[in-house]
Order: C-alpha cells, then sequence, then structure tokens
C-alpha cells in the first residue's frame, strides 16, 4: 500500500469520524422541565464544536499534503488511460487486448474506491452536521435561547464546503472517475486523428 493510500485511508477515518460527531449531535438530548441538564448539554455542545473545528482542519492539512500527489496521479492516470485506448485501437493480440482492458479497469477501480468514495463520503458527512443540529437538537426550547448563537455558528460552519482537492483545482469526488475517462478519450481521439492524418 502507498502511502497516498494510507492517507486516504485517513480521509476514510476523519469520514468516519464526522460520522460519530453527527452521532454525538444526535444522542444529545435536554429534557425541557428539568433545567439540571443544561450544564452537560453546554459541555456537550462545546465538544462538539471542538471537535468539528478539528474535522475542518485535519481536511485542510489533507489538502495541503494531497493535493499536488493527487493532481500528478490523476494525471499520469489519465495518460496511462489514452495511451491503454490508443494501443486497444491497434490491431492486436486478444490476450494483450485483454490484459489492457484489466490494467484500465484497476486504475479506475483504485482511484474510484480509495479516492473518491472516502473523499465524497466525508463531504456528505460535513453537510449532514447541518441537518443534524436542526432536526436533532431541539433549539425550539425556550431554555436554549442562549445557545441558538452557538447552534448557528455550528450549522454556518458546516455550510462551509469542506472538500478533498486534487492540485487546488478540481474536487474529489464519485463524479472524478466520469471526468477522468472523459479526458482520457477526448485526448485518444485528438491523438487518433493525428495519427489517421499522419498515414493519409
Amino acid at each position: 500500500m502507498s502511502s497516498m493510500e494510507e492517507v486516504f485511508l485517513l480521509a476514510l477515518l476523519c469520514e468516519e469520524e464526522e460520522r460519530l460527531l453527527n452521532l454525538k449531535i444526535g444522542s444529545i438530548n435536554l429534557n425541557a422541565e428539568n433545567t439540571d441538564g443544561l450544564d452537560e448539554f453546554i459541555r456537550d455542545l462545546k465538544t462538539i464544536v471542538e471537535y468539528q473545528q478539528f474535522l475542518i482542519r485535519y481536511v485542510k492539512d489533507l489538502n495541503k499534503l494531497l493535493s499536488v500527489p493527487t493532481a500528478l496521479l490523476m494525471v499520469s492516470s489519465v495518460t496511462e488511460m489514452c495511451i491503454n485506448m490508443y494501443i486497444l485501437s491497434l490491431n492486436g493480440d486478444i490476450i494483450d487486448k485483454t490484459r489492457i482492458i484489466l490494467v484500465s479497469l484497476c486504475i479506475l477501480m483504485e482511484y474510484s474506491l480509495v479516492y473518491g468514495l472516502p473523499a465524497q463520503l466525508l463531504m456528505d458527512e460535513l453537510a449532514a452536521t447541518a441537518d443534524m443540529i436542526y432536526h436533532e437538537c431541539e433549539w425550539y426550547l425556550p431554555i436554549l435561547r442562549p445557545l441558538r448563537n452557538d447552534f448557528l455558528i455550528i450549522i454556518a460552519r458546516s455550510q462551509k464546503s469542506v472538500r478533498l482537492r486534487a492540485g487546488n483545482y478540481h474536487v474529489i469526488n464519485n463524479q472524478t472517475i466520469l471526468l477522468m475517462i472523459k479526458t482520457a478519450y477526448s485526448f485518444y481521439t485528438f491523438l487518433h486523428n493525428i495519427v489517421q492524418r499522419a498515414n493519409n
């Protein structure tokens, strides 16, 4: 397993931590008749805010570490798929063509399962935090009126998009694979047209 795959497994762990954060939000309750639990509720809410800040910083650090290597991996994968498409268009042995197809599928599966899926899950969980606060915390209770600003801060912070990026120009998600295939096919058609013109 490469070091980039290990770091993206850490991104998957970060997504799991975000899911746990949403479960924590759902678990804090306050009885409307009992004001004794207000201090504990405030402590839990403070812990959730600190944990959310940690996760946002963690994603920023991942972007600092991985944006350039991920972009280089995308470019090299697109180049390899383009070359594979060109080799498939030539006359050749069926075993070689099968091998090339399998290599291309492995490239797509690796990028999808190791990079695209964890990044998409992380974005989905971060977006779900605002919904958890709105639906699970009983912010409408009169006893929680002083904490409404805190709820708004958590919701506003959740609305800010936190995304894993490749080279600060492309967001990594489930649609990255489609973009890579379309780009590789575009380069393949360009290369194929140049070779045909050179032969004519």
